[in-house]
């Protein structure tokens, strides 16, 4: 009985931190172990306690987020690995074969042909409300022809996850893509999801009418209805072992994120016939594929400060080929891995690519813990501690003014979008700090008094010295919302600046209270609450002055203009332009004057920009349908004016 509830101790504890945190203390094969287990010693005892995760579905309820119940329960699928107990689970009948992503369970409820309700499956009773997220998914049509309830998943794509992943401080990266893909579906602030390319592919209704006989007729009805269902291929046992490798295949090929297949039987009235247990319908089963593992030597730890002065952990160890790609390195993410796994150099550890993609090391069969945790910054020699952030231990640089900060901060203010300064490569920037011409950011505008050292640096002359200097001066000519987002405040974007910058000058903008802030549509508790923070510490509010001493100026031109006769509208631009150079031109035109541009029309959408207006194209169509103006250029003009 002991066994059984520390098992049950595990899975619950992997559970809330899988579906509550977006976090995976437990690998799939490793849940899938215990999980078995845990099944097998209740079979043969006899006793099954009310907690245990073998009886129950999905995850508690815990975020802020409204509940939902469902009208009838989403429950989850029985499982095998075995192709044997597959095909006998198939027989003699016609069965769909379809992808099982890796995302977050989703239901949309469709009332008066518009969306009415976004949920997640929750406990398989209760879910959330996801409302507000669910209308900036990808795939998800605006109307349809009559009252449904929709089931699919919520996914990211490995691209967008590596995409996304890669901008974030190695504290705030995502461990997979199930794992942003659902902590961004139930966000509470609905620009983060919408930024996040977060897609839905449908696999069913929840309430199927007797109007389809089979599985694939309602799949094909889905289609017609503007949504994109799942890859699915129909099979028999004759066929299945070929169709499970191409779907596998076409996950791969479409950058799908999936963790099995799941097999249905075709014929929904046999289907509905065969009832349910507890947890799992009869109708379905899901089929589970293991990552290959690979057992390889361990080299050694390589430690990185990031510009937020966390020390990144990554693994090294003799290269294995996985699947075509050679793979010699693995993030450790934090310092509760790196001491879980009892690391040593020459242990033999084993190693996948989760979900074919990303590396980890999953085990450590030889455990000498010989690597201890480093205790000096690798970047300015300063001593190391550990923090905790999202529930996990991180180790950081102790040194606020160490040189590593200071160059990532550097190469942050000086990018693209930010402040723009060309001629500062990483290299410049390390030479610059190691001649002690920069101690800290607002030094690069006065680099003129080492002006001598400059130009006879290697790599450097005149004339490089003469182009770097006009680009310093050129960048204290910006936008407000630029520089915002060049001071590297966490969480604060490109979108969530401009977002600032329109609502908040630079006298008041390091004085907003978390409520002013919360206030603005794009501004969630997370954001308010780091920019809060930022301002609260001594040499965050320094460098604010600083910078604002050197002579910079602000032209605001996303600024809403009060008396504008577009303030506040909405606007969606499509086909050709002729008045404008283009397209975007007509955008930034629309955002001046304090207008918001959209890239699809809804019911909120105040008018349609289109030169061709008796066009049958599907946005004309669409803002018909809403009673969204449609106008042309001209128009336009004559509204400004």
């Amino acid at each position: 009985m002991e066994k059984i509830r520390e098992l049950i101790k595990i899975l619950n504890e992997a559970n809330d931190a899988y579906y509550n945190k977006n976090d995976s203390s437990l690998n799939d094969s490793e849940y899938d172990q215990l999980y078995d287990e845990l099944l097998q010693l209740e079979r043969e005892t006899g006793i099954i306690y009310s907690n245990t995760p073998t009886q129950n579905v999905g995850y508690e309820v815990k975020s802020k987020l409204d509940k939902v119940e469902h009208p009838e329960p989403l429950l989850s699928l029985d499982k095998t690995k075995v192709i044997e107990e597959l095909k006998s689970f198939v027989g003699n009948r016609e069965c769909i074969l379809s992808l099982k992503c890796d995302g977050l369970t989703t239901r949309i409820v469709y009332e008066n042909n518009k969306v009415k309700l976004g949920a997640t499956r929750g406990s398989g009773y209760i879910g959330e409300n996801i409302t507000h997220n669910v209308k900036t998914l990808h795939y998800i049509p605006i109307s349809v022809t009559e009252d449904l309830s929709v089931v699919g998943e919520s996914i990211i794509t490995y691209k967008d996850f590596e995409k996304i992943n890669t901008k974030l401080e190695e504290e705030e990266k995502y461990k997979s893509a199930r794992n942003l893909a659902s902590g961004s579906v139930r966000q509470l602030d609905s620009k983060i999801c919408k930024d996040r390319n977060v897609k839905f592919l449908a696999f069913g209704l929840l309430d199927s009418t007797s109007k389809f006989k089979t599985r694939e007729e309602e799949l094909h009805f889905l289609t017609l209805n503007g949504f994109k269902v799942a890859t699915y291929i129909k099979v028999n046992k004759d066929n299945l072992e070929f169709a499970i490798e191409a779907l596998r295949g076409i996950a791969e090929l479409e950058d799908i994120p999936i963790d099995g297949l799941v097999c249905t039987y075709n014929d929904i009235e046999y289907a509905k016939s065969l009832g349910h247990t507890s947890k799992y319908p009869r109708h379905s089963i899901a089929f589970k594929f293991d990552d290959a593992v690979y057992i390889t030597k361990f080299l050694g730890v390589e430690a990185n400060t990031t510009r937020t002065g966390m020390i990144s952990l990554t693994g090294l160890f003799e290269p294995v080929d996985i699947d075509g790609i050679t793979v010699s390195r693995a993030s450790l993410h934090n310092v509760d891995i790196f001491e879980e796994l009892k690391l040593g150099v020459g242990d033999r550890i084993t190693v996948r690519r989760a979900n074919m993609v990303i590396p980890q090391i999953m085990s450590n069969l030889t455990r000498s813990n010989s690597i201890e945790l480093p205790d000096k910054c690798p970047a300015c020699g300063s001593s190391t501690v550990i923090k905790t952030a999202k529930e996990a231990r991180f180790l950081y640089c102790s040194n606020e003014q160490c040189t590593s900060l200071i160059g990532k901060r550097l190469e942050h203010f000086v990018s693209r979008d930010a402040m723009n300064i060309q001629g500062f490569s990483e290299a410049t920037i390390n030479k610059f700090i190691d001649q002690g011409f920069i101690k800290s950011i607002p030094d690069i505008y006065y680099l003129e008094q080492y002006a001598n050292q400059i130009i006879n640096l290697d790599g450097f002359g005149q004339k490089s010295y003469n182009k770097l200097i006009k680009s310093i001066d050129d960048s204290k000519q910006t936008k407000f919302e630029n520089f915002i987002y060049a001071l590297g405040i966490p969480n604060v974007g490109k979108s969530t600046a401009k977002t600032l910058a329109a609502n908040y000058r630079v006298s008041d903008f390091s004085t907003a209270t978390k409520d002013d802030l919360m206030k603005l549509s794009d501004i969630g508790n997370v954001v308010a609450d780091s920019i809060v923070w930022w301002f609260k510490k001594k040499e965050n509010r320094m460098l604010y002055d600083e910078l604002n001493e050197v002579g910079l100026s602000f032209h605001r031109t996303n600024e809403a203009i009060e008396d504008s006769s577009i303030s506040g509208k909405i606007f969606v631009v499509t086909g050709s332009v002729s008045i404008f150079k283009n397209r975007k031109e007509l955008q930034a035109k629309i955002e001046s004057l304090g207008g918001k541009v959209s890239s699809s029309i809804s019911a909120k959408t105040d008018f349609l920009i289109n030169n061709d207006i008796n066009s049958t194209s599907g946005k004309n169509k669409k803002a018909k349908d809403l009673g969204v103006k449609i106008i042309d250029e001209e128009t336009f003009i004559e509204l400004i004016n």
